[in-house]
């Protein structure tokens, strides 16, 4: 009976030994995912002030006057800013001007130089030149007649930030532009007058600890619903 006791007594060490290694191992897992949840949001909440830079990039500063050409080469710096080295637009729609804006100028380029900025080459749909040239010649904020702000409805913004088999993170982008002209009416108010709206749907990846397009696709998309 003793010897019977005492493998009884065994045996239910050896139980809750297992159950308090499986709870242990089940915990670790939990904090894993914890921890992984909260990386994925501070992802998320670095992918949006890249959103805020372009909308911000993409909005004049003087409603009155208009940007002069040095503000606007340095919004379009800014918008530059968020991009990779590799980056590629693609612009879709009817205009001769649409197409493919691959490469990015370097940190030391200048949007006022044919070498580094050069303008478009209208072959529609074909390879019309680099990011520069699509803010500097092509973007309708970013021309000095206009004084268009951009809008974007959070509730149609969306990213996915996940690590690749490297441990490398990449996201899905998607989120819309809805410009408005904000000059001043007869009465010195702004027009808010609806210009265009258009979506980005692309990707980006975490390069050197910053998030940075590295491609996207922008055509024509609805008034913004929810």
């Amino acid at each position: 009976m003793r010897t019977l006791a005492t493998y009884t007594c065994v045996a239910a060490l050896l139980a809750a030994g297992i159950t308090a290694i499986g709870a242990a191992h089940a915990g670790a897992r939990g904090n894993d995912k914890g921890q992984e949840d909260k990386d994925t949001l501070a992802q998320v909440a670095e992918l949006e002030q890249l959103h805020a830079t372009f909308h911000a990039a993409a909005s004049v500063t003087d409603n009155v006057n208009g940007d002069s050409v040095p503000v606007i080469n340095k919004r379009i710096m800014e918008v530059l800013s968020i991009w990779a080295p590799d980056g590629k637009l693609t612009i879709v729609n009817a205009t001769d001007t649409a197409g493919i804006y691959a490469g990015n100028i370097p940190e030391n380029g200048d949007p006022d130089d044919l070498a580094t900025c050069p303008m478009p080459t209208l072959v529609a749909n074909g390879l019309q030149g680099n990011l520069c040239t699509f803010y500097k010649y092509v973007g309708g904020s970013w021309q000095p007649a206009n004084k268009f702000i951009s809008l974007s409805p959070a509730y149609n913004t969306k990213f996915v930030p996940v690590r690749d088999q490297y441990g490398q993170w990449t996201s899905s982008v998607y989120f819309e532009c809805h410009y408005f002209n904000v000059a001043l009416n007869a009465a010195n108010q702004p027009l808010w007058t609806a210009v265009s709206h258009v979506d980005l749907d692309g990707q980006a990846s975490k390069i050197g600890g910053k998030w940075l397009l590295t491609q996207a696709t922008g055509e024509a998309v609805g008034v913004p619903l929810p």
